[in-house]
């Protein structure tokens, strides 16, 4: 799977047969080439360095920080089931909530493992992470996270504390507060009260999936427009986009010697 130093091309699943996992360098360069997520990177890489560049970035943030490398990073494939994806946010070092990654579905089963689960992703957060996330420097972040069948915790991947990280089933306005979240600092600290979980209890509750506008290239909708609705037209289209497997390129090549 690939990924730059924040963004993974979700968005351009639809040109990769709705997967992003790679089986070959030319699927990763599609992928990023064809990502706007991953172009923001880029990007957001170029115009820093191009304040920088101009003495603007220096004067308007008061900091000689670096700016930091723009990075491809390769992780190995694995089939996660997404109910059990979790997010997690940590305010201050502390563990004040928790949330259903795959917020757009409805798992039932969550309903009855919940409790379990955020005792478990509690104990995770308090052994392996706290204090220990950027050697104990970054106070504020949010972490993603995995819970397999056999309970065993996996850190997934580490966001920003901040409105551009998704916060899911809850709403910023209640994170950057605790009090909105009925959470007692001193109980969390003392480890008598957990940090509040939410999960999709109905199917009333599912929220709209994030990435629905990006599951077809815009041309498609162009495409709709000068066609005026010609199923057929449409059809022909979507057959050109697909992406071609070796028995078609196989059987073209037969074609082509007859």
């Amino acid at each position: 799977i690939p990924k730059l130093n924040w963004s993974a091309p979700k968005d351009a699943k639809w040109i990769n047969e709705g997967t992003m996992k790679c089986k070959t360098p030319g699927d990763v360069y599609l992928l990023l080439k064809s990502s706007d997520f991953c172009v923001h990177d880029v990007l957001w890489k170029t115009l820093k360095e191009e304040c920088r560049d101009n003495n603007q970035y220096m004067k308007n943030n008061n900091s000689n920080s670096p700016i930091p490398k723009l990075q491809l990073i390769l992780r190995k494939w694995c089939n996660l089931h997404p109910s059990m994806e979790f997010r997690c946010f940590i305010r201050q070092h502390e563990l004040i909530a928790i949330s259903q990654r795959n917020h757009s579905q409805h798992y039932p089963h969550l309903m009855k493992d919940w409790p379990n689960i955020r005792d478990n992703l509690v104990d995770f957060y308090q052994d392996y992470v706290q204090h220990r996330f950027a050697e104990g420097r970054v106070a504020n972040y949010v972490v993603d996270v995995y819970v397999d069948q056999k309970d065993r915790v996996w850190i997934v991947d580490f966001n920003c504390w901040s409105r551009t990280t998704d916060p899911l089933l809850f709403e910023w306005s209640e994170l950057v507060s605790t009090p909105s979240l009925t959470l007692d600092q001193d109980a969390i600290e003392d480890g008598e009260e957990p940090p509040e979980m939410r999960v999709v209890e109905t199917e009333q509750q599912v929220r709209q999936d994030p990435l629905a506008s990006y599951r077809a290239p815009i041309d498609t909708v162009d495409l709709a427009t000068m066609t005026q609705g010609d199923a057929k037209q449409f059809e022909e289209f979507m057959k050109l986009c697909r992406k071609p497997m070796d028995g078609d390129e196989e059987s073209s090549e037969d074609e082509d010697d007859s």
